[in-house]
């Protein structure tokens, strides 16, 4: 629970004809990182070659590419228009496809025949595409159309004719009559232009004679030039209609290619999805085979397993091998390197490890922040949002997401948890601080709020002083986990040098800061204990860390101090419920028609400081955590612990294999 799990190494040899079974068992037993062969650092056996590599991997990682082609095409259709708090509270939920699991080639048969009854999903995909573009190129002309048509003219001139030449296109305002000019310089008399104003720009239409055309091609092209081309004959009107037809005609055309799609998604995704699962488990099973080594009717892997995992392993090959296997393990040794770190915390923590994950995960020998970052976080959230209010507000929503969301993704859920215990724990230490969205009781029935410890705003000292224990039994606390860590490595210059010497000053200032302020009665042998104990400290802060030993008393002295956030938030959040209150009460008391705007200030007010101020506390109880606690004891740079494991969401095996 405090430290990563404990990892052995693992070296496995079991004979060729089990492979398929053994392969499978493994995965589906998930408790194995698989090492690559030519990553192994213990001495192997002579006669020992890497594996060769099959051609088998190829042959699934074509079928799985089709059927990646065929899932970007239903990508292609759109989705129906829902609230998008709705699609998040209502998450569909996948019916694994349930079937006996086949050998690979049968597998590999089934995928082609599948692919093969699905041919007409690519031609579907192209006539779309097709359709798409067609669409595309009719708005534009119908745009070009609507632009021309104040001309009158044919749009079956527009282009080069047997003598002449007939361009139309658009021409910025301010850039016209430059434009113009060009137009009549460029070397010939025998030149028409016809010019409209139509908003910011100049719709101009340009005629010559064909043998002149090339005087006016520099002139007549972007950027100042942005031709227009209808790609249509016959007058505006009639061109208008039989272009506004066709992109109705496209639009129907391309409504019945997506619902036929659509209809094809319905009926064959479930089933694709599951294809694509398990030829992906077979790939992966290829992978780990090609990082291992072979003798003569033998395979050889090895990898790390957690110490807790490794019977299991032991049964699992015994079981898929009909004891054809050989298993041999030792302890991690200082020369292997990067040793996977896997967390090993109870079911109500594991939740947390995101926020341990989220700074860094924990070094294989370092010892796992998580237990200490849980209730630390959760505390002083609660303390900085201090209203019970607010806090059952929060757990009713929690609550509500954690059983509407029981079928989302791990991170969602656990996000949600952490929800409900931040709700929890507000509601708790809410009461104790009297907060009920602000003062409610008091200011609207005249009551007292039972149970009252604390009020941040009638003795902020008093809070203040509360922060101020809680940082240094924090602080204390990561020093404590710093110094055991060194004394377990036996690093002792360390712990004396960077622990030890706290303890030293720490206790040496309580005493000297009391009797200057007369705080407690001190004898004079204890201050002048105290007073060699603060020389001795200082003394060796500067003999270690040399100039820099001064940074290290005011950075200690800072991070001590930082923990004031505590009761800055727990101010903010009851100070603007209060002013949230008082503002409603206001508003109602000018006129009997203002309660309306009264209660929308009120409620508007409490839910933009709830999330304010829940926001704020997430964020500073976070940071105390990372900055203050972790910067005491913590690395972290840890290496996730991979196994080789059977991820299945939309199948489910029912069979042993038949490999």
């Amino acid at each position: 629970m405090f430290y990563p799990a404990e990892m052995r190494w693992v070296g496995i040899v079991f004979h060729d004809a089990y492979t398929g079974e053994v392969i499978r068992d493994l995965q589906n037993a998930g408790v194995m990182e698989v090492l690559p062969f030519h990553d192994v650092q213990s001495p192997l056996p002579p006669g020992i070659t890497p594996k060769e590599r099959s051609s088998s991997p190829d042959r699934i990682t074509e079928a799985m590419m089709r059927i990646d082609r065929i899932f970007d095409t239903f990508a292609e259709i759109p989705s129906p228009k829902e609230n998008p708090l709705i699609t998040f509270l209502s998450p569909s939920s996948i019916i694994p496809l349930t079937r006996p699991e086949r050998s690979e080639e049968e597998l590999l048969h089934e995928t082609a025949s599948v692919l093969q009854d699905l041919q007409q999903v690519s031609g579907i995909r192209a006539a779309l595409r097709q359709a798409s573009g067609e669409y595309t190129a009719a708005v534009k002309n119908r745009e070009a159309i609507r632009i021309l048509a104040p001309f009158g003219f044919d749009l079956g001139i527009l282009g080069d004719g047997v003598y002449l030449s007939v361009t139309a296109g658009l021409v910025e305002k301010e850039k016209y009559e430059a434009f113009h000019q060009d137009l009549l310089s460029a070397g010939t008399d025998e030149l028409l232009i016809g010019a409209r104003e139509q908003d910011t720009t100049m719709v101009v239409v340009v005629a010559i004679p064909l043998c002149h055309k090339h005087l006016l091609e520099r002139i007549l092209r972007p950027p100042r030039f942005h031709p227009l081309v209808p790609g249509c004959s016959g007058m505006p009107a009639e061109a208008l209609a039989a272009e506004q037809e066709r992109i109705g005609t496209l639009q129907a055309r391309e409504s019945a290619l997506i619902e036929e799609l659509r209809g094809i998604r319905q009926e064959w995704e479930g089933r694709l999805h599951a294809l694509y699962e398990n030829l992906e488990h077979r790939k992966e099973q290829h992978q780990v085979l090609s990082g291992s080594g072979k003798s003569t009717a033998t395979t050889i892997m090895s990898g790390w397993v957690p110490e807790k995992e490794v019977q299991e392993m032991e049964r699992v090959l015994e079981q898929a091998s009909e004891n054809h296997a050989l298993v041999r393990w030792r302890h991690p040794s200082p020369e292997d390197p990067g040793l996977p770190s896997c967390y090993e915390n109870p079911g109500w923590l594991k939740p947390f490890e995101v926020l341990t994950t989220t700074f860094a995960r924990p070094l294989y020998r370092e010892v796992d922040p998580t237990p200490f970052v849980a209730p630390f976080f959760v505390f002083f959230f609660g303390l900085m949002l201090g209203d019970a209010g607010y806090g059952i507000i929060m757990t009713l929503i929690a609550a509500f997401l954690y059983i509407r969301l029981k079928d989302a993704e791990r991170s969602l859920h656990d996000m949600v948890y952490i929800l409900l215990i931040l709700g929890v724990a507000s509601t708790l230490l809410g009461i104790i601080q009297g907060g009920w969205f602000g003062d409610i009781p008091e200011r609207f029935f005249a009551i007292t709020p039972p149970f009252i410890l604390i009020e941040p705003l009638k003795d902020p000292i008093t809070f203040f002083q509360i922060a101020l224990i809680l940082g240094i039994i924090h602080i204390n606390l990561g020093l404590a986990i710093a110094a055991y860590q060194h004394l377990r490595s036996g690093e002792y210059r360390m712990l004396f040098f960077e622990e030890g010497v706290w303890f030293i000053l720490q206790p040496s200032a309580a005493v000297l800061l009391a009797g200057f302020f007369g705080w407690f009665a001190v004898s004079p042998p204890l201050l002048y204990a105290a007073a060699a104990g603060a020389l001795l400290g200082v003394g060796m802060l500067f003999s270690y860390q040399g100039a820099m030993g001064f940074f290290g008393l005011t950075g200690f002295l800072g991070d001590w101090l930082s923990y004031v956030r505590i009761l800055a938030l727990a101010l903010a959040t009851g100070g603007i419920a209060m002013t949230i209150n008082i503002l409603s009460t206001l508003i109602a008391g000018i006129h009997p028609l203002l309660v309306i705007p009264a209660a929308i200030v009120f409620v508007g007010g409490h839910a933009f400081n709830l999330v304010i101020q829940s926001l704020g506390g997430v964020i500073h109880a976070i940071r105390l955590q990372y900055i203050e606690f972790f910067g005491k004891f913590y690395t972290g740079g840890g290496r996730a612990f991979s196994p080789f494991r059977s991820h299945r969401r939309y199948s489910q095996i029912t069979e042993r294999d038949i490999t």
